[in-house]
Parts: structure tokens; C-alpha cells; sequence
């Protein structure tokens, strides 16, 4: 039984404008989550990780 890929030289076009879709509506709930954090973040608010050594925020 074969597989169900597209023959050579078949369009994929849809594929790749949902495929740019998909990722457009993924950058965009990432940008609202972080002004969302930015807007209910209380000010002075510490980040604290491996990475990060307790560096505080001034939010203005």
C-alpha cells in the first residue's frame, strides 16, 4: 500500500498559507500573553531563574 504523498510537481500552495497562518496566529497570541504579563505584572516585579539571578523590573 502506498503512502498518501502528493505527486511531484502537484501544487502546495494551501499547505504553505495555512502552514504561514498557523504561525502568524502563534507570534500573535505570544505578543498579547506578554503585554497581557507586562499589563498585570505588579511593579518591581522580580524574575528569578537559572539563568536569571534576581533582576527586577521597573515597570513604568
Amino acid at each position: 500500500m502506498r503512502g498518501k504523498t502528493p505527486a511531484p510537481g502537484t501544487d502546495r500552495s494551501a499547505d504553505r498559507a495555512t502552514a504561514r497562518s498557523a504561525v502568524a496566529v502563534s507570534v500573535a497570541a505570544l505578543i498579547t500573553a506578554a503585554a497581557l504579563f507586562g499589563a498585570l505584572a505588579p511593579k518591581g516585579a522580580a524574575l528569578e531563574g537559572p539563568l536569571i539571578n534576581n533582576i527586577n523590573i521597573a515597570l513604568r
